[in-house]
Parts: structure tokens; C-alpha cells; sequence
């Protein structure tokens, strides 16, 4: 289980804890990058854990310096740290997240990819961006070393625009975005591991935001400028004359925090706190389970104090049968994913919603014996 706290000069440190007896393994400097999507912020191999460093610029340039760094998961030492060698006043960016390719024979990663580019910010006014050498990033897991890259020119000359990478081993899955205006389209890209060959490309509309394979399906994430989000489920083949096809695609009338996938269905968080099962294959609605909402108090305006039903963002997990759903109130319920039939439910905290502030909120995590609480004031409980 890892942790992540602020020090007093800004530093972020994790801490690294015993799941079975709570114990404190080691605690260490990483200022490791938690905002790329899909909030990941480490990938492990089972025996490294590989993220990205990030260190504000020390030369009077703006911009940040990122790293790919690697700590042992045992020790938490640091394994290696790279930062590719750029040319100033260019920083290294990095524009997604960490995949790994595991070698089949040792089990352990080999190389890791990272989305990114060389740019610079202009000090003029208005300020510009210029970027070179945009695309897949490609090193040794073991020492570091850059390998390869993947060009990729289509990437948009924007810092806050990121993409999404999957590896299964043989494939290196790969939502790029290449336009924003006037409307936002990405490339869903398939590279073989061993040549980092293009197998094939495909383009959706919108910006990927989590890619989940399943089987031989692979569930897309999208969203766009308007804060609009869809699903869309493609069929992937694997021959060589056969062509991947998108099997369908869902609206979706919120905002949701994330989406699960499992062999059988799709869920997501609908409207008025509906949580809905779509089914894998075909898109249709398998099931719809409500939850309730919160009385919570308007904090501004005209009707001061007078209270509306509030359906905050829904966390889920599903893993080993049990759909676990995090209701974003303080309230963790366990559902039967074939039939959304609730197994148990719990409540953690009664979370507070103020003009500028959230009290009572949690992290909620599942592991072999139960689930860890992680509480706002850094209390970690297991619950079995």
C-alpha cells in the first residue's frame, strides 16, 4: 500500500506500508506526477515500480523537468532515474502514462513507454509552445537506457493535452490525440512489441481517456471539449487480413470519474446516481442500480442555505466477482456484477460539502483480505 504526503520545502515523499500488518516499510523522496490520467501514478512489475519525476525548471526557464524514474518495491530505492537529454532551453514532457512490456521468461518488466516530446514555453507575451520529436518514448526497464522512439507528429502542440497507453505483451495499445479545434479527434493506434510496427489505426472522436482491454476487446474512455463523454468497445483481430471493428458506442449523460470493465459488462455511472451495467458484446443494458442522494446545502446565491439532492462522482472496482462501488458520499457497497443485486453495503464517513472544501473523504482500495480506508487526515484502516 502507498501513500503519498508533502513536506514542509514542497517535496512529495511516499511511504510504502505492510498490507497485512499496517507496518511502515520505507519512506522515501519520489515527487512523483499523480495527475495523468487514468490517475495511476505507479506501474509495477511486481518487483519495481516505475512513474514519473517531476522537478520544477532551476534555470529561470519556464517548464517542468520529467523524468522516468524506478524504485525497488522492496527497499524503495532508486533503481535508475532518466531524463532524456534535450537540447535548452527544451525540457523533456511527458503527455500520458507509464505501460510496461513484461518479459515472458523473467517476468519482469523490459521496457517501459511513455508518450512525451521535447518542448519549451516562450517568456513573450503572449507565450507560445514549441515542441520536436513528439511520440512513443521507449527504454530499457532494467537500466534505463533510452531505446527507440516512435515518432508520432499528429500530437498537438498543447501541455495539457495527455494520451493513454496499454501493453498486453504483444501489443502496445496506444489513444493519441491529434486535433482539438474545432473539435477533438484521437488516433487509436496498435504497435507490434518486437518491431514497434503500426498493426493497425483507427479514429474517434474525442479525447481517450482510459483504455481497458478485455478478452479481445478493448473499451475507450473518450471525452471532449464540452465536458461530453462517450464509451466506445472495439473489436480487435488478429489475423492478417481481418480488420478491427468497433462493436458500439454509448453516450454518456455525466461526468464520470472512471468506468470498470469486467469479461461480461461495462459499468458506469448514469444520471441521478444510476449506476448502469452495459453489456460487453453488445451494448445493451444489462442492468441499473440506484443509489441514493445527499441532502446538501446550497452554499451561494440566492437560495442560500436551502438544500438540493446531490449525486457525487461514483469510484468503481471490480475484481474477483464483486462489483465494489464508492459512492462518493462515504458509503461502499459490494454488488453481484451479473445481476447488480447489492451483496452489503457500509458506510465509512458521512462526507460534508462546503463552498470551497470536502470533509470526510477517503480513498477506498481492495485487497485479498478486505479493503483499505485510506482517510483525508492520513488514518488507514482494514476492513475485512
Amino acid at each position: 500500500l502507498y501513500t503519498f504526503s508533502y513536506h514542509d520545502d514542497l517535496t512529495q515523499w511516499t511511504t510504502a506500508w505492510d498490507q497485512a500488518t499496517g507496518k511502515k516499510l520505507w519512506s522515501v523522496y519520489t515527487n512523483a506526477f499523480a495527475y495523468i490520467r487514468p490517475y495511476t501514478t505507479f506501474t509495477t512489475d511486481g518487483k519495481h515500480l516505475f512513474f514519473v519525476r517531476t522537478d520544477i525548471f532551476k534555470s529561470g526557464e519556464p517548464g517542468v523537468v520529467a523524468s522516468i524514474a524506478c524504485l525497488d518495491k522492496t527497499t524503495g530505492a532508486t533503481v535508475w532515474q532518466s531524463t532524456p537529454t534535450v537540447t535548452s532551453p527544451f525540457v523533456f514532457g511527458v503527455r500520458g502514462n507509464i505501460a510496461v512490456h513484461i518479459n515472458e521468461q523473467s517476468h519482469t518488466a523490459d521496457r517501459v513507454y511513455v508518450i512525451g516530446e521535447e518542448e519549451r514555453t516562450s517568456t513573450s507575451v503572449p507565450t507560445t509552445e514549441e515542441v520536436r520529436h513528439p511520440g512513443i518514448w521507449i527504454w530499457d526497464a532494467t537500466t534505463g537506457a533510452s531505446l527507440d522512439r516512435i515518432d508520432w507528429t499528429a500530437l498537438p502542440i498543447d501541455s495539457e493535452i495527455s494520451g493513454q497507453l496499454l501493453c498486453d505483451g504483444a501489443t502496445l495499445y496506444a489513444g493519441i490525440l491529434e486535433s482539438v479545434s474545432p473539435t477533438s479527434r484521437s488516433a487509436l493506434i496498435a504497435f507490434n512489441c518486437d518491431t514497434n510496427k503500426t498493426l493497425w489505426t483507427e479514429h474517434v472522436s474525442g479525447e481517450a481517456t482510459d483504455l481497458i482491454k478485455q478478452g479481445d476487446t478493448l473499451s475507450v474512455l473518450l471525452s471532449n471539449s464540452k465536458q461530453e463523454r462517450s464509451i466506445d468497445v472495439w473489436k480487435m483481430r488478429t489475423g492478417l487480413f481481418d480488420k478491427t471493428e468497433r462493436l458500439w458506442t454509448r453516450q454518456i449523460d455525466t461526468n464520470p470519474a472512471h468506468f470498470a470493465v469486467d469479461e461480461a459488462n461495462v459499468y458506469f455511472q448514469g444520471s441521478s446516481g444510476v449506476l448502469v451495467a452495459l453489456d460487453l458484446a453488445t451494448g445493451k443494458e444489462a442492468w441499473r442500480h440506484q443509489f441514493a442522494s445527499y441532502k446538501t446545502p446550497i452554499t451561494d446565491g440566492p437560495d442560500l442555505g436551502k438544500s438540493y439532492d446531490l449525486h457525487p462522482d461514483m469510484t468503481l472496482t471490480t475484481t474477483r466477482d464483486v462489483l465494489y462501488v464508492q459512492d462518493g458520499g462515504g458509503l461502499v457497497a459490494a454488488l453481484d456484477p451479473a445481476t447488480g443485486k447489492e451483496l452489503w453495503n457500509k458506510r465509512i464517513s458521512q462526507v460534508v460539502w462546503h463552498q470551497t472544501s470536502v470533509d470526510n473523504t477517503f480513498v477506498f482500495h481492495p485487497v485479498d483480505k478486505g479493503f483499505f480506508v485510506i482517510a483525508s487526515d492520513g488514518k488507514v484502516d482494514l476492513w475485512q
